[in-house]
């Protein structure tokens, strides 16, 4: 699958409040990434919403955890770009100026996919922190995508990809993403 790129894809009072809600919210240091995947990711911010809570939890549908702003994101995105997919994971990300995040795949399951729903209104080129997404072997990268607000990028779960550092010179502000994982609605039949 190649990685495909909306913008302006939800009403932009969805977003704003999407952004408030988000830089209200209680963050929380680091993540630990399901038991099928890395160990424990790179350091960043994270507010985990919906699915496993621990590496032991296998994966279920976690659609009905989601509640509030979140859930009103879901109800926009699913029906269009994952109609035929089951909610298995949802968490926000957050990235302080300077943090490095490694390559990583998200789910090696056929099928799946990772939506990244990007929050900030506010971000410019200059403060760097693009999606950026490499071939199967790590030696060339094939898109790069900045944060764009109000913009969705959605990825094979098996796609190497990652975040580049958001400047320290430039930027004062966390990057903030809103991370939907999904599976084919019959992959536990």
């Amino acid at each position: 699958m190649n990685p495909l790129y909306y913008e302006n894809c939800f009403s932009e009072q969805l977003a704003k409040d999407l952004e408030s809600y988000l830089r209200s919210a209680p963050w929380y240091w680091g993540y630990y990434s399901h038991k099928s995947m890395m160990q424990k990711s790179s350091p960043h911010w994270s507010i985990i919403f919906a699915g496993p809570k621990s590496k032991s939890q296998e994966f279920y549908d976690c659609e009905k955890e989601l509640d509030g702003v979140i859930k009103s994101l879901w109800n926009y995105i699913k029906p269009q770009f994952l109609e035929n997919d089951m909610l298995v994971r949802c968490y926000a990300n957050g990235v302080t100026p300077g943090m490095d995040q490694k390559l990583h795949t998200d789910d090696l399951y056929p099928g799946s996919k990772t939506c990244i729903v990007y929050i900030n209104e506010q971000w410019t080129a200059d403060w760097g922190g693009e999606t950026i997404v490499w071939d199967k072997d790590k030696r060339l990268i094939t898109n790069s995508y900045l944060p764009k607000f109000r913009s969705t990028l959605i990825i094979d779960g098996s796609c190497w990809h990652g975040v580049r550092p958001a400047s320290t010179n430039y930027c004062s502000d966390m990057r903030m993403t809103v991370m939907f994982k999904t599976r084919p609605s019959n992959w536990n039949s």
